[in-house]
């Protein structure tokens, strides 16, 4: 094994003259909005709404709970260019911590659709199962 120091994973992520004059902010412009839920009998995420303020995006979800949605509250969430000479958003991720329970989520955009990819975690020792989930949403 070489003791050569890597500074990218494949070939098109090597920092060039050609790569760093594209390097900036990713906008997020195409992400923000507010995404409902495709399937209104969903008993998971009913809609979301991203939000820029500053050089952050912010991420409030509101889930399925009887007799009024669930808000989770705001947090920032990381974006992500298609590859590393875009400067425009098409995925985000984000963290929530609810004590008893952790849930990442996952996301980016196809053909309009964005697609959201759960990752549930309980902490609470209650041996329900860690579980995946994926949801569909449209912006309004």
């Amino acid at each position: 094994m070489s003791s050569q120091i890597m500074n990218y994973m494949r070939s098109e992520e090597e920092l060039t003259a050609a790569s760093s004059s594209h390097a900036g902010a990713i906008m997020a412009e195409s992400l923000l909005g507010t995404w409902v839920n495709t399937n209104a009998a969903t008993r998971g995420i009913l809609r979301v709404a991203l939000t820029a303020s500053g050089h952050e995006t912010k991420l409030r979800v509101f889930a399925n709970c009887a007799p009024d949605p669930c808000d989770w509250g705001e947090v920032k969430v990381g974006v992500f260019a298609s590859d590393v000479n875009s400067n425009e958003a098409m995925a985000w991720n984000a963290f929530y911590d609810f004590g008893f329970m952790e849930t990442h989520l996952q996301s980016h955009i196809r053909q309009g659709v964005l697609i959201i990819a759960k990752f549930d975690r309980f902490k609470d020792d209650s041996g329900r199962s860690n579980y995946f989930s994926k949801e569909f949403f449209y912006r309004v």
